[in-house]
């Protein structure tokens, strides 16, 4: 538990963002009600535009991963060269965004609740990761590792 109190407003974000992420892909994303025939669910993972519900939730994973690992781990990031973990932070959860908003211009017609989870989802990891971002600025652009 005071590992978890260690991680910061974003990191945080990101975490719970990308959990609930993969808990939404696994959930209705489209439904089609057909009366008497029945009704039509398609998840995250499943057409139309899989692609970029796929992408959001692994990046989002990646993500987190790398967050866990570094916390609870005691995993050693490794220099990324002239970008910083802060930045690369910005670039998932802005890539994140974008695949949902992709998905969204790609199929918006009988969007269901798994969607609008994912939508929550991806805003809560592009926060983090803004906010891990700016925190690493804050703190003199150093790498925290």
């Amino acid at each position: 538990m005071d590992k978890i109190n260690e991680m910061t407003t974003g990191e945080k974000l990101a975490v719970g963002g990308a959990a609930l992420m993969l808990i939404a892909s696994f959930l209705p994303w489209y439904s089609v009600d057909l009366g008497q025939f029945g009704s039509f669910n398609r998840s995250g993972w499943q057409s139309p535009g899989a692609m970029w519900s796929v992408l959001a939730v692994l990046i989002s994973l990646g993500f987190a991963g790398v967050i866990l690992a570094r916390k609870f781990g005691n995993v050693q990031l490794p220099d990324l060269g002239q970008f910083t973990w802060g930045q690369a932070a910005l670039a998932a959860g802005g890539l994140v965004a974008l695949c949902i908003i992709l998905k969204i211009i790609n199929e918006s017609s009988s969007m269901s609740f798994g969607f609008f989870l994912g939508i929550i989802a991806a805003a809560a990891v592009a926060a983090g990761g803004y906010l891990r971002y700016t925190e690493e600025q804050g703190s003199g652009g150093a790498q925290r590792t």
